[in-house]
């Protein structure tokens, strides 16, 4: 089955989507959804609800109508429906900027920033300081989408600002814009108008430009499906100042109502530049379907002179019948003779097409010889805007009305349509995604989901009604078991005072250690070593038993041994002496022996130094 994502830009008057189709790693879009909703008259008492309630129910019809449901999708909102923030900081900690930030935007905000919700990009700049970009939309408005697709099973994708969207194509682009160079993408659709000023390749403002161009679209011209050559065809040929017959009276008033609309955003567009203090080294890109009408002759703006030099080529490329015409349809057949379809290369510069349009004007010198004066000054004038419009280097040579001939959508998905599939994936300053379509599998399986859930109450309950019953007859073997336990016990402590297990187990563990103990000092006392009275048995041993020999003191200390008494003669006291050296503790020891004589004998003292 095919893997379908839909893309919706999300304005409220030009509500316009995009089907992609996932085919083996590869995506296709499969249709395109154009046009701009009905007109409602919402100063009316008819109109009720709150404000975001009247913004998102288009979007739920237009889902309804085109019976999107069930697949993923992104939503594009309209930057006047977004909030641009550019704050800087002195750290460049990300961590730090995020706990700074919600303070900051409360000073930035006229409202209470609960009632927003935001997406933040850092940006690391010079000299220890961060730069972060700041995208908020009403809270409100993001609940109600959530709401609209949950009851669609649409699983949100991405809610990105349409404004962002471009700047994310650019950069998308395989040849980038210089960073020292400035460029402003001014965009000029069916939808909304707004400035992007990139600044060293990073988004450095947008400049919303509200107008009334969405309005007088909607209002003349509700049936534009699959329209937009045709229009367009019809509001290129329109020359300025020019009547127009009575059953075009409509269209022609709001073909004037559309030239005094770009005339104003002419103004906006030059005054917004002045400010910004444009150089001849910035560039300007010119993006939407009025794109082309403008031009920038490095001073001003301004509406360039109708009818448009190429909109005989477009009428004849375009192989579309108008929608809507405001000629007769005579006039248009005797100003405007169709050429064959050449099989060369269509001209996608200006230049190529002044070429071409000379080639025409040598080849149609005879018919138009039988064209009035006011239409020969009206070639002039072409002729001369479009030589003008050649030397304008600052213009985009696709901006030319000739890059729209293939063109279907009103809007912003125009300009994005070929990088339609980079929009369905989530970035830094994605307003809102959703990663987990758990609540969408819940609401298409709402049956399986409940007999599941019965089940697993039915089996918990199992459980627990088991376990209980496992609990009881746990207690009662614990119980039985206590009570042999507390006999045998009796057994061994048979004049215990105890009741309880616990306690008798501790009067046991007690009498335990107190014999441990007793056994411990029984063998300790077995294995004791007398050497002090075994040390004394052979210093009496050294002497025959009958000698007359004795000690009058004796020390033995760890670093000196000493002996004192008296003997009955010198030899005795020299085989004494000799018998010391033999001990196993005095041998190669430094004996030292005195001794005097006295009545009772022979006094001596023998010192042995241990160390």
């Amino acid at each position: 089955m095919d893997n379908d994502f839909y893309l919706l830009s999300a304005h409220s008057s030009c509500i316009e989507g995009i089907t992609l189709t996932k085919r083996n790693q590869h995506v296709h879009i499969t249709n395109d959804n154009v046009g701009f909703s009905e007109l409602k008259e919402t100063n009316s008492g008819k109109a009720n609800g709150t404000e975001s309630e009247l913004w998102v129910k288009p979007i739920g019809e237009f889902l309804d109508r085109q019976q999107w449901k069930d697949h993923a999708i992104a939503f594009l909102l309209p930057a006047e429906d977004v909030t641009f923030r550019k704050i800087t900081f002195p750290f460049q900690e990300r961590k730090k900027v995020e706990q700074a930030l919600p303070f900051e935007l409360e000073e930035e905000l006229m409202g209470d920033l609960a009632d927003s919700a935001y997406s933040v990009q850092v940006h690391p700049m010079s000299a220890q300081n961060s730069e972060a970009l700041v995208l908020l939309m009403g809270r409100d408005r993001l609940q109600q989408l959530q709401q609209l697709c949950l009851e669609r099973d649409l699983l949100i994708r991405n809610i990105d600002c349409s404004a962002y969207a471009l700047f994310r194509a650019k950069q998308n682009e395989i040849s980038l814009l210089p960073e020292t160079q400035e460029l402003y993408q001014i965009y000029l659709g069916g939808d909304e108008a707004f400035v992007n000023t990139i600044r060293d390749g990073r988004l450095d403002e947008i400049k919303i430009f509200p107008n009334r161009i969405p309005e007088i679209l909607q209002q003349h011209f509700p049936n534009t499906k699959n329209s937009l050559p045709s229009f367009l065809q019809s509001f290129a040929r329109v020359s300025d100042g020019e009547d127009h017959a009575d059953n075009d009276s409509a269209h022609a008033e709001a073909f004037a109502q559309l030239k005094e609309e770009l005339s104003w955003l002419c103004a906006q567009l030059t005054l917004h530049l002045r400010i910004k203090n444009y150089s001849s080294e910035s560039q300007i890109e010119m993006h939407g379907i009025f794109g082309p009408v403008i031009k920038w002759d490095g001073v001003i703006f301004r509406t360039r002179a109708f009818p448009l030099p190429e909109a005989k080529t477009f009428a004849e490329r375009s192989g579309e019948s108008l929608s809507f015409s405001v000629q007769p349809e005579a006039e248009i057949n005797d100003n405007f003779t169709p050429l064959p379809q050449l099989e060369t290369k269509s001209p996608d510069t200006l230049e190529e097409l002044m070429v071409e349009a000379k080639q025409r004007e040598d080849s149609d010198e005879k018919t138009q010889k039988d064209i009035p004066d006011a239409n020969l000054n009206a070639d002039d004038e072409m002729e001369e805007d479009l030589n003008s419009a050649s030397e304008l280097a600052s213009i985009d040579p696709h901006s030319s009305l000739l890059a729209l001939l293939e063109r279907k959508h009103w809007g912003i998905l125009g300009e994005l349509r070929k990088n339609a599939e980079i929009f369905l994936e989530p970035h830094r300053l994605s307003l809102y995604h959703e990663s987990t379509p758990w609540r969408r599998f819940l609401r298409r399986n709402r049956g399986a989901v409940a007999v599941a859930a019965s089940f697993m109450i039915i089996i918990f309950a199992s459980f627990i009604w088991q376990t209980s019953t496992k609990l009881d007859l746990l207690q009662q073997d614990i119980a039985r078991t206590e009570r042999l336990v507390q006999a045998e016990l009796r057994r061994v402590l048979p004049q215990t005072s105890a009741s309880g297990v616990k306690a008798m187990l501790i009067e046991l563990q007690e009498k335990i250690t107190r014999r441990k103990d007793y056994i411990e000092n029984s063998k300790r006392f077995e294995k004791r070593d007398y050497f002090n009275l075994k040390f004394l048995k052979n210093i009496s041993a050294l002497l025959d038993v009958d000698a007359p020999f004795q000690v009058d003191s004796l020390e033995y200390a760890p670093e000196r041994f000493s002996l004192s008494g008296t003997i009955d003669s010198y030899d005795r006291l020299q085989i004494l002496k000799n018998n010391l050296k033999e001990i196993e503790e005095f041998k190669d020891k430094n004996i030292i022996e005195s001794n005097r004589k006295s009545p009772e004998g022979i006094v001596y003292r023998i010192s042995i130094e241990l160390k």
